[in-house]
């Protein structure tokens, strides 16, 4: 990765991905940043940064003036949000952001409100049960489908919350499908033994407005919530790359066990060259695959490889809905990008040995 300063731009190699963060300051115009204009011309992901929404108008030139900007001062620093988006920007981290909050009702409904309303604020796409879930939907199915869905699960664990059948299956899930956790501990609660794994954040009475009233209807303070939040984006990047690298292990492993040669490319997907000499593009998928992403994975390996070669999208199945699985099938008949699922990726391969 290179760093390079505005006056730099047009010296970048225009081949390698790009992502400009433009730092807003008061009174910035166009006239003084002539780069601007070749950056949107080559439609390049720009980041800008301002110190209050309100002032966005005032601090960026008008050439970004239609761009969401990110607010970052010392209030709300948001470091973590930015590292995300310029990690997205270089598709190193999915841009879907998807969360799962695991919870008891009874003893913290408020605190997961509040998380749900400032993780949304922040662009996450959150799944909570009492919001998430439509009538006449198989309430459980749905939650695993999500669960396996989300890049991190925030779990509220309170002194209940052990006890309920069904959030200790979430966590069981998560755990099983290599879901990242974020423990947060109620005031008192000892970290859970089986979840070393996980990160843990924890709360203490004055955590709260009015802390001798603790419960289900207890207040955060807004600080305490920011923090939680700057937690959920740190967990996200390192969730997603084990996630990744789960995926790229275990089928490696698989291809070599078979005699293949399996290398991984700078753009994180491999290459498998097959007896009869033709190249096999495994694309690692983190979540649910959908036809966007099998769209933008053709996209990326037709530009390194302008050759004809089969491409695999390589996905985790456990818990996804088995409607959405007919539908990756019935996808497979229709689009040059085939997705395989993890657990039937050593026979997938041995077909392709045999063709």
């Amino acid at each position: 990765m290179q760093i390079v300063g505005e006056g730099q731009i047009g010296e970048r190699d225009q081949k390698l991905p790009t992502v400009a963060v433009f730092f807003g300051y008061n009174s910035a115009g166009d006239e003084n940043h002539l780069a601007l204009s070749s950056l949107i011309a080559d439609s390049t992901t720009i980041i800008t940064v301002v110190s209050i929404l309100d002032n966005t108008r005032a601090e960026v030139p008008l050439a970004l003036a239609n761009i969401n900007a990110l607010q970052v001062n010392d209030k709300e620093p948001s470091v973590e949000r930015l590292t995300s988006l310029i990690l997205e920007g270089f598709r190193l981290l999915r841009r879907e952001r998807r969360l799962f909050i695991s919870y008891k009702r009874q003893d913290s409904e408020s605190l997961a409100g509040y998380l749900y309303e400032e993780l949304d604020k922040r662009g996450f796409d959150v799944f909570i049960d009492t919001r998430s879930v439509p009538p006449a939907v198989d309430f459980q199915e749905e939650l695993w489908h999500r669960l396996a869905d989300s890049d991190v699960v925030v779990l509220i664990d309170t002194p209940n919350f052990r006890s309920s059948r069904w959030t200790t299956e979430e966590l069981t899930r998560a755990n099983a499908t290599n879901v990242q956790i974020l423990h947060v501990l109620w005031p008192g609660q000892a970290p859970d033994p089986d979840s070393a794994f996980s990160e843990f954040f924890e709360l203490t009475p004055d955590s709260f407005i009015g802390a001798a009233r603790l419960g289900g209807i207890s207040t955060i303070k807004r600080d305490v919530l920011t923090s939680i939040c700057e937690a959920v984006e740190h967990l996200r990047a390192r969730a997603m790359a084990a996630r990744y690298r789960y995926l790229v292990d275990s089928f490696c492993d698989l291809a070599r066990d078979a005699g293949l040669d399996a290398t991984v490319q700078p753009e994180r997907w491999i290459a498998v060259r097959l007896p009869d000499g033709s190249e096999l593009a495994v694309v690692p998928a983190i979540g649910v695959p959908t036809s966007k992403r099998m769209n933008e994975v053709f996209d990326e390996i037709a530009n390194v490889r302008p050759k004809a070669c089969t491409i695999w999208l390589l996905y985790d199945n456990r818990g996804l809905l088995g409607s959405w699985l007919q539908h990756l099938d019935w996808l497979d008949m229709h689009l040059p990008v085939k997705n395989i699922r993890a657990a039937a990726a050593a026979e997938q391969l041995a077909g392709a040995l045999s063709c």
